[in-house]
């Protein structure tokens, strides 16, 4: 059975190497260098961990990490009569090791994050997913919304 914890600062080593393998699964040829890359995504995570708007959730087997979900605390302008620091959190960077996949890791993971949501009053959460992940979310209760609109450019 898998370790699920928050991360820590002592993970970043694997957190980058995480986010490389992520971010070029599905490359021929890889964005950049990894040294730059793992310059740039350090830093970012060091303040994460940190800073107290992210939290990182990982699955750990075999010694290492194999999974992780990143949740991003949105806070909103406070409303009379309501939470002194309401706020939303966006769920983001969900990534399990391809050896590691269908075997409920991230269901767990999610489950985690879940629980500590609710136990910190976060008011709800918000993803944006792939299509292949959209039945993953439903399953754990996530419903496509029409409140949102985007502007790209």
């Amino acid at each position: 059975m898998e370790n699920i914890r928050l991360a820590a600062l002592a993970d970043i080593n694997e957190l980058v190497q995480l986010r490389w393998d992520f971010s070029n699964e599905e490359r021929t040829d890889p964005a950049g260098g990894f040294e730059d890359f793992q310059q740039i995504c350090s830093a970012f995570l060091a303040k994460a961990i940190e800073g107290g708007d992210w939290y990182i959730w990982v699955a750990e087997a075999e010694g290492k990490i194999v999974s992780h979900m990143y949740l991003q605390l949105i806070h909103k302008v406070p409303r009379p009569g309501k939470s002194p620091d309401p706020c939303y959190g966006y769920v983001t960077n969900v990534y399990t090791r391809p050896g590691y996949r269908n075997r409920g890791i991230g269901g767990r993971i999610h489950t985690a994050m879940e629980q500590w949501s609710k136990d910190n009053r976060i008011e709800f959460l918000i993803v944006w997913p792939s299509s292949e992940s959209v039945r993953f979310y439903a399953r754990s209760g996530f419903s496509p919304c029409e409140e949102a609109m985007e502007k790209h450019w």
